[in-house]
């Protein structure tokens, strides 16, 4: 099937139409290949436990009071004199190293203004939480996790931006929400985000698409659907897709990071459709990839991590500060990159 979206994206666009460059940066070359190693290379590695004393610094959170349930708990049930709960005792050890400590005000002087639309299921919703801890100094506003209002990013003595979220778990083309005569589904969200009142306003997209009941076909023709109504009417736009993650079941019983993926036959025991992600996620690869469009595999790093969880019924998101704080290294770094600012 891999083959397939390859092909269904080549009929678009020539294998070799987005070689030496990537729409919406700075980032000429030759070949792309080279970034694109880098990037993948930064989201394979292992979870390394710090020493016992070794300093750790979680990125701040201050936005959605859910994600603190891990801290909350730990301050509770606190025994022993670490400050920080074990999960945080992990940071993410790269193939290849990120040179550079996060700084928001080099990120914002990279971003240059350009507002963000966040665009997938609740679990990006997450991602919008990890920019907004990153990119303000404090805490913002959200009514709900279906379609945030605008948040402010960046401030003197870089130019401002916008940041918003839409959940939209398919990434559909839908250009009013269907409330099905007062009744509408509640398991798969597409809350409208291609319309031009909103698309235009926003030059970077961070895109992700949820793992819902569907076939293979049905994946292919609707992400190459939004990718080209994307590319043809806003040439311009910088799109990041980023890897879609598994759960964990019985992610209270966790205790640490697992040393190495799971296998096929264990990926086949996930309940929820989780079994099928990493073909999907390789399928989007190509697709979006084939687009233009920058292919993060986030998911590669917190498939490793069944700890950290909120927990309870929720195995799927996580705690922050948590795993997710390295998912902003990795972007702070990929938006480096794009702007050369990183060598490659």
């Amino acid at each position: 099937m891999v083959t397939k979206a390859t092909n269904a994206i080549q009929h678009l666009y020539p294998k070799n139409t987005f070689q030496s460059f990537i729409p919406g940066t700075n980032y000429i070359a030759k070949n792309t290949t080279a970034l694109r190693d880098r990037v993948d290379c930064w989201t394979r590695g292992r979870w390394v436990k710090r020493e016992q004393g070794a300093a750790l610094s979680p990125l701040p959170h201050f936005q959605d009071p859910h994600y603190g349930t891990c801290d909350r708990k730990f301050k509770h049930q606190k025994e022993g004199d670490s400050e920080w709960r074990p999960a945080l005792h992990y940071e993410w050890e790269p193939e290849c190293p990120m040179t550079e400590p996060l700084d928001s005000l080099q990120w914002c002087q990279v971003i240059n203004g350009r507002n963000m639309l966040v665009v997938g299921d609740l679990v990006h919703y997450q991602l919008h939480d990890l920019f907004l801890d990153s990119l303000r100094d404090g805490p913002a506003i959200c009514f709900g996790e279906l379609n945030c209002k605008d948040h402010s990013i960046c401030s003197d003595p870089t130019p401002f931006a916008r940041l918003r979220y839409v959940r939209n778990d398919i990434l559909s083309l839908r250009r009013r929400l269907d409330m099905k005569k007062g009744h509408p589904r509640g398991d798969v969200i597409e809350w409208p985000f291609a319309i031009g009142s909103i698309i235009k306003n926003y030059p970077i997209l961070v895109l992700n698409r949820a793992p819902v009941l569907e076939s293979d076909d049905q994946f292919i023709h609707g992400l190459v659907e939004t990718v080209e109504f994307i590319r043809k009417n806003h040439p311009d736009t910088l799109i990041i897709y980023k890897s879609t993650s598994i759960g964990h079941p019985h992610c209270d019983e966790a205790t640490g990071p697992l040393e190495s993926p799971l296998t096929d036959a264990e990926q086949r025991q996930l309940p929820f459709g989780w079994s099928e992600l990493s073909r999907r996620n390789a399928m989007a690869r190509a697709i979006v990839e084939g687009a233009g469009g920058v292919f993060i595999d986030l998911a590669a790093l917190t498939d490793l991590r069944p700890d950290s969880h909120i927990g309870g019924q929720d195995c799927l998101r996580y705690c922050l500060p948590g795993p997710l704080d390295s998912w902003a290294q990795i972007l702070y770094h990929v938006f480096l990159a794009l702007e050369g600012q990183v060598p490659v």
